[in-house]
């Protein structure tokens, strides 16, 4: 709960200051994109919620798993989010496998799985660098990775954040805005889904946080994606 008000408190202190200059502008271009800024911030909070409520409702819950082609699921979320983006100064750069990954998966909670995940890249990441996002299958397991260029992480914090990654949220030093709450949303969908994260530390900065999930054995049709 601690972790929950943090990270919505941060949100709604933008929400009042924003609400507050557009009560005080006259000018109408600046009240456009104030208004713009309203409803990025008010979607990114709606998100938290709404994946709150699902980790809420996953203690023994099932669910019906299907085969899902990562990069199309990629590029969906990437669309959704491509406004904030924008208006953060950040951009994406998708790669795509020669082989079309395909995991086996419940299409909602991957979603808001990746949708985390980015949406957590996009406060940190260097507006001079884009951020990358790429999915493989090697054997009998999917990998989504997406790629930051965020602050160095120390050594140490590093180690912490590998031994509490998706088990609890975890303040993060070297990201002062985060509680961890994302992260740990993230691993929670993930291990609904026979799953698990991973993460690398970059030495010029920066982080690559994987998910890993079950590869389906069904044939990827390149032309589906």
């Amino acid at each position: 709960m601690v972790a929950a008000a943090h990270e919505l408190k941060t949100p709604l202190v933008l929400l009042r200051q924003l609400a507050l200059e557009l009560e005080n502008t006259d000018d109408e271009n600046r009240r456009i994109e104030v208004v713009r800024r309203i409803k990025l911030t008010t979607e990114r909070s709606l998100r938290l919620v709404d994946n709150l409520t699902k980790i809420a409702n996953l203690d023994g819950a099932m669910f019906d798993m299907e085969p899902i082609q990562l990069p199309g699921l990629c590029y969906e979320v990437v669309n959704e989010l491509t406004p904030l983006s924008r208006a953060l100064g950040q951009s994406f750069n998708i790669k795509n496998s020669r082989v079309t990954p395909v995991a086996v998966g419940h299409r909602e909670l991957m979603r808001s799985l990746i949708m985390s995940l980015i949406d957590n890249a996009l406060q940190y990441n260097s507006d001079n660098q884009p951020i990358k996002i790429s999915s493989k299958v090697e054997r009998n397991e999917a990998t989504i990775a997406i790629r930051d260029y965020g602050p160095i992480m120390e050594i140490s914090q590093y180690k912490k954040l590998e031994q509490s990654l998706g088990n609890q949220a975890m303040p993060i030093a070297a990201r002062p805005l985060s509680s961890g709450l994302g992260l740990m949303i993230a691993g929670q969908l993930v291990r609904a889904m026979q799953g698990r994260l991973s993460v690398s530390r970059h030495h010029s900065g920066g982080m690559t946080f994987r998910v890993h999930l079950p590869a389906s054995r069904q044939l990827a049709l390149m032309d589906l994606v």
